[in-house]
């Protein structure tokens, strides 16, 4: 099952939010709708001046900022800033900036009936309530030295470097966000997980094949692949691709994604 879209016609409203916000508003790239078990993850939009009152979830969050200033927990946020927000932790958010403020936000995990947000509430008393970060682009490993990924060597990956933001060292027990860059003619053969992956691309254009059909993607877009689907990603154009990823629940650590070659290989 895989899930394909682009964000300039994907419906923007306030949802729960609504009445309990102002200038807010979400648009759901993947969630329970789209067929995803694990996350829900969106776009989101603060408009100056605007907020979201003080509110708390059951399920960890993540938040990166695209572009603008958000303020969260007191913390000002610009553009690849990001947050790891822990389960019951109360927050608000708000723009003191006269740009509008535009982030993903990552939430998981969405199992069985739970609120999006609880507005009345102490919330959860918590030593470390959030963590914060700032992702460079420097900080990517060489492409040359493969993706950086347990499990996926350079017979089925190249030309690609990953940064995880929000994972288990920053953390998160439910997710991982990562940014990840394929250079000109990099690849990742057809492959599978016992996961969900979400992909949102910033910048350039990429070749994905879900499930035995191709699209043609590019900065605005993203798609979704639940557990199981196959996909590939190939790099044909003369750029980088940026995008930010999920991946959700967390991978184990050993046998993270099973590649067609190599299954072939045993089968035969």
């Amino acid at each position: 099952m895989h899930h394909v879209g682009t964000l300039a016609q994907t419906a923007a409203t306030p949802g729960t939010y609504d009445g309990r916000s102002e200038g807010f508003s979400r648009q759901i790239l993947f969630g329970p709708e789209q067929g995803s078990v694990h996350q829900c993850v969106a776009v989101c939009e603060l408009a100056p001046g605007g907020r979201v009152d003080r509110h708390f979830h059951v399920f960890e969050e993540g938040l990166y900022v695209l572009a603008g200033l958000l303020t969260a927990f007191d913390e000002r946020l610009a553009a690849d800033d990001f947050l790891f927000v822990e389960a019951g932790a109360a927050h608000a958010l708000r723009n003191d900036g006269s740009d509008v403020v535009r982030w993903l936000e990552v939430a998981a995990p969405l199992a069985g009936a739970r609120e999006e947000a609880v507005f009345d509430g102490s919330g959860a008393d918590l030593d470390t309530p959030y963590h914060r970060g700032r992702f460079e682009l420097a900080s990517l490993p060489d492409p040359a030295r493969g993706i950086g990924l347990a499990g996926f060597d350079a017979a089925n990956v190249a030309g690609g470097a990953a940064n995880v933001v929000i994972g288990p060292d920053f953390g998160a027990s439910q997710f991982n966000l990562m940014v990840i860059r394929y250079q000109p003619d990099a690849f990742i053969k057809l492959h599978d997980h016992a996961f969900e992956e979400g992909f949102f691309f910033l910048e350039g254009a990429v070749e994905a094949e879900l499930d035995g059909e191709t699209f043609e993607l590019s900065a605005g877009d993203y798609c979704w692949s639940g557990v199981a689907s196959m996909h590939a990603l190939t790099n044909r154009s003369d750029r980088p691709i940026l995008w930010l990823e999920t991946q959700v629940p967390q991978p184990p650590s050993r046998h993270q994604a099973r590649f067609v070659p190599d299954w072939q290989k045993l089968q035969r």
